[in-house]
């Protein structure tokens, strides 16, 4: 037995190796009229000849795939992807269905061709009538080959976020990749004058946002050793780590010219531009060059009406006067909390001022030799002017228009001047607390923190200044280095306890989670640094004093509202009937977390302890759509607000069913699980629930969960398997409560008022009505109370809308995506007509 042990051992040694577990099926490429299934994303990719890349389909999370390039001979947790597929730089990286994709090299066409769960073709190279075989180069590069191995389409040709040697930049350039994989606000490509540039682009600050932060952008072509109007336009990097363009913008790796090095450039998320360098062993990766050392100084970090901080890792604050715009993501800035200051007369307005602080570009004009005075008058005196920016000594002067690309630090000449209005009241304390004289004592305190944090160095405009305050004095210390190390030893032990006690004391007040503190104007002007995370139950007890306020209730549990240590309100969520264990309770809730849309209510964290498990979400000010459309004591609705709740309503659904990482159903669509915000605008809440809670009593999963009665599609009741087909019956009949300001069920319908099971009977009377000859059919479905003033078009869209989508058989209902398309070309239709938008 041991002999035949040891020969099963040796032969098992003696198999070919692989290079990753199931990867028995790796091949170079992928012959015409074959395909790759998702399905068999582990056991079926392209790798290149040399190992060294792997192509196929690419696990974003359990649900969404993309096809991508990825380095094979990286760890697996550090594995970095080179290329996707996408439509266009611009586009959004194409997201796929674990269930049902396909990677085709077509037999007819000679494309390669990606098709999603229900065979629409998402994505295609272009066709090549000689291609025999798509093929994983040595290079990386993923090409369709004619027989003789000519390159007729290649993903080199097409780069995302990520360069690599022997590929150019070329015409298109890089993007950064955004959230869920849509495209960021960066871009690596060369500008109109033909220089390679890194540029920020958005549609943020009230209007198209584009400018270019490298080279540095205060420095003419020459001053940054560049030459333009050069007509190549080619970019790329050798496997040394040397970087050469056309316009001669040329850096080096830190490691440059070491051997057995994989290099790759991207651009990445924050805007920075990386080399990156992946050692022999091939298991981690590491920087080699940066563009900036400090991130403060890439526009657009912090959005607009923002200041960027580097204290030693970027902070944004608000400028005084303005909050969040958006609790979750900087890069949209900031909105004033005040009227508009802009073109009131002097007496009116007053100016706030940020002491070393300047937003870079948007200069309505400038000027020198001016007062400080007659610089503030300009900016009174012109109405677009919100904030100058001025230097003392040639008094240089800058009207701006917009407050974008802010940033402080000691160094930085001259200060910013924000204007607002007169009565807006500011706390006697300096906005900035930079002082010429004390920035060694500042420092000293970042110092400390970043001791505490475990964050990397200062900047070098910190260590700049302190070390030449220290050489400077460093004569007149010599005499005192003996009796320096005489007491160091002495004061070390008591140090180390002094930053040990003061990083507890800051962690356990919040002092670290608030490092923007040390700039503060105003009560509320911090950095947000509160993301999804798991709280404990004191904490929200605290935060709900003991679960005092109740502000909602359903099948699911019950809300209370709740304020943060933070002083976030929230809505605080008990669960009922949760059924899963407390790994897998926290491991669905990870994946809702990173869910993120202007139309989803926002969930900041949950509290898995013990028997409890409680969901925190963002507070919404105007509760529930069906408090206020079905409350005759309510707010009532105007035509415009329902139908843009109806819009985002439709846009919230189609992004949970097509777009976000975790693809998600519903299952319980109605008012109560709408809510509208200060300006009406609407936030679905209780998405993702069906998979947390077991709402029948029993532990079947999706196919047994029930919603709510009155919104429930056919197919509940039936053996089909439920789909995201469910969601489109119950919007459609939110679609009729919302033209009518009335439950169904309330609708009389033949002289008898309707049930919950009568729905087909509503939809059966509107399609009766609409065939007859009479314009009334649609009036009679619009809320009464108001008094005909609504948009024909939109109304009539509407109603057509809701019927297609409260269809019997699923196949014929409209997906959401649709919806939207539909909704969007009924407001632009009705644009052109004469009705009233009211």
């Amino acid at each position: 037995m041991t002999a035949y042990t040891l020969l099963l051992v040796l032969t098992v040694f003696a198999l070919p190796r692989v290079g990753r577990a199931g990867t028995q099926r790796d091949r170079d490429s992928l012959p015409r009229g074959s395909s790759i299934a998702v399905e068999d994303h582990a056991s079926d990719v392209l790798v290149s000849p040399n190992g060294a890349f792997a192509c196929g389909f690419h696990a974003v999370s359990t649900t969404v795939f993309t096809f991508s390039v990825w380095f094979a001979r990286s760890a697996v947790a550090d594995r970095a992807v080179v290329w996707s597929a996408a439509a266009s730089p611009n586009a959004r990286r194409v997201v796929l269905h674990s269930q049902g994709s396909r990677l085709a090299l077509d037999g007819r066409r000679g494309a390669l061709v990606l098709t999603d769960y229900d065979g629409e073709v998402v994505w295609n190279s272009t066709a090549a009538d000689g291609a025999a075989r798509a093929r994983l180069r040595d290079t990386g590069s993923l090409a369709v080959e004619d027989a003789r191995g000519a390159v007729l389409w290649q993903s080199f040709d097409h780069p995302t976020d990520t360069l690599l040697p022997a590929q150019s930049v070329g015409a298109n350039g890089l993007v950064s990749s955004g959230r869920l994989l849509a495209p960021g606000h960066y871009g690596f490509r060369f500008s109109d004058y033909a220089m390679l540039s890194l540029v920020y682009d958005d549609g943020g600050g009230g209007g198209q946002v584009s400018s270019i932060y490298w080279p540095n952008p205060y420095f003419s072509y020459w001053q940054n050793s560049r030459k333009i109007y050069n007509f190549t336009r080619q970019a790329g990097f050798d496997s040394s780590g040397h970087f050469l363009a056309s316009d001669n913008a040329t850096f080096d790796a830190a490691d440059l010219g070491a051997a057995g090095v994989t290099r790759r450039l991207t651009l990445d998320t924050d805007g920075n531009l990386r080399m990156y360098s992946l050692d022999a062993r091939g298991e981690t990766w590491s920087v080699s060059w940066m563009a900036f050392p400090n991130p403060c100084i890439i526009h657009g970090v912090c959005g607009a009406n923002a200041v960027c901080l580097y204290t030693p890792s970027p902070s944004c604050v608000c400028a005084p006067g303005h909050d969040r715009a958006d609790r979750s993501d900087w890069s949209r800035g900031c909105r004033p909390t005040f009227g508009n200051s802009a073109g009131v007369a002097r007496d009116q307005v007053k100016f706030l001022e940020l002491p070393h602080t300047d937003f870079w570009g948007f200069d309505l004009n400038n000027s020198e030799f001016l007062s400080l005075d007659a610089c503030q008058a300009q900016c009174v005196g012109e109405p677009s002017c919100v904030v100058f920016q001025y230097k003392q000594g040639k008094g240089e002067c800058y009207p701006k228009s917009l407050m974008f690309n802010g940033r402080t630090f000691p160094g930085l000449p001259g200060s910013a001047y924000i204007k607002v209005p007169a009565d807006f009241d500011v706390p006697a304390v300096n906005v900035h607390q930079w002082q010429t004289d004390g920035i060694s004592g500042l420092a000293t305190q970042l110092e400390d923190i970043a001791r505490c944090q475990g964050g990397a160095g200062l900047p070098p405009e910190f260590l700049l200044n302190v070390s030449s305050t220290a050489r400077a004095s460093s004569s007149q210390r010599k005499s005192l280095w003996f009796y320096f190390y005489g007491f160091l030893s002495a004061f070390l032990v008591i140090e180390v306890f002094v930053v040990a006690f003061g990083c507890w004391l800051f962690s356990k007040k919040g002092i670290l989670s608030r490092p923007s503190e040390l700039l503060a104007v105003e009560e509320g002007y911090r950095m947000i640094t509160s993301h999804f995370r798991a709280y404990t139950y004191s904490e929200l007890q605290r935060a709900t004093r003991k679960f005092r306020t109740e502000i909602g209730h359903g099948g699911s549990g019950i809300v209370y509202k709740g304020v943060l240590d933070d002083e976030r309100t929230v809505a605080v969520k008990v669960l009922q009937d949760v059924s899963q264990s407390e790994e897998v309770f926290q491991a669905e809730l990870s994946a809702i977390g990173r869910i993120y849309h202007m139309n989803l209510v926002r969930m900041w964290g949950f509290c898995s302890e013990g028997v409890h498990r409680i969901l925190v979400y963002e507070y919404v000010e105007n509760g529930s759509l069906a408090n206020v459309l079905f409350q005759s004591s309510g707010k009532l609705l105007g035509w415009k607000q329902r139908f843009n709740i109806a819009l985002g309503v439709a846009k919230g659904l189609a992004y949970l069913h097509n777009e976000c990482l975790e693809w998600i159903i519903h299952c319980d669509m109605k008012p109560e699980n709408i809510l509208l915000d200060d300006e009406m605008e609407p936030k679905i809440t209780d998405f993702g629930l069906a998979k947390l809670l077991n709402r029948d009593g029993s532990d079947s999963g999706l196919s047994r969960i029930r919603g709510t009665r009155g919104y429930m599609a056919p197919e509940w009741v039936s053996s089909l398997p439920i789909t995201e087909k469910v969601d489109v019956y119950s919007y459609g009949v939110v679609l009729l409560e919302l033209m009518k300001g009335r439950r169904v069920s309330d609708w009389v319908v033949d002289g008898a008022q309707g049930l919950e099971t009568d729905v087909r009977a509503v939809v059966k009377m509107i399609v009766d009505r609409s065939k007859l000859d009479d314009a009334g059919w649609v009036l009679d479905l619009v809320d009464e109370r108001l008094d005909g003033q609504f948009n024909h078009v939109q109304a009539k869209m509407i109603a057509q809308l809701a019927i297609s989508c409260l269809e019997e058989d699923r196949n014929k209902r409209p997906g959401m995506k649709n919806v939207v398309q539909m909704l969007i070309s009924a407001d632009d239709e009705s644009r052109g007509h004469q009705y009233p938008d009211i």
